[in-house]
C-alpha cells in the first residue's frame, strides 16, 4: 500500500513535539485537501520539522481569535503568517 501525503503528513506530526492532545486538531486542517493539493505541506514539513509547531500555534491563535471575535488579534496574526512566508519565498 501507498502512502499518501495525508498519511505521511499524520507520521510527521506524530514525530513532531506537538502535544499528543493538539495533534488530532491540527491535522484536521488536512482532511479536506486532496492528496495533491498537500504536496508542498508535506516537502515543507519534511525539509524543516519546526514548520509543524509554528503552523500548530497559528492555528490555535486563530482558533482563540476567532473565539473571542478579537479582529485586531486576528490582523496580527495574518500579518504575522504573510511575513513568515515571505521568508520562505527567499
Amino acid at each position: 500500500m501507498v502512502d499518501t501525503n495525508f498519511q505521511k503528513i499524520k507520521e510527521l506530526i506524530q514525530k513532531s513535539s506537538v502535544p499528543l492532545a493538539e495533534q488530532e486538531t491540527l491535522l484536521l486542517l488536512f482532511t479536506k485537501a486532496n492528496d495533491q493539493d498537500l504536496e508542498p505541506t508535506l516537502k515543507l514539513f519534511s525539509e524543516d520539522s519546526s514548520w509543524i509547531y509554528k503552523i500548530n500555534e497559528n492555528f490555535k491563535a486563530k482558533q482563540a481569535a476567532l473565539a473571542t471575535g478579537n479582529q485586531a488579534l486576528w490582523q496580527k496574526i495574518v500579518q504575522e503568517e504573510e511575513t513568515q512566508l515571505k521568508e520562505l519565498e527567499r
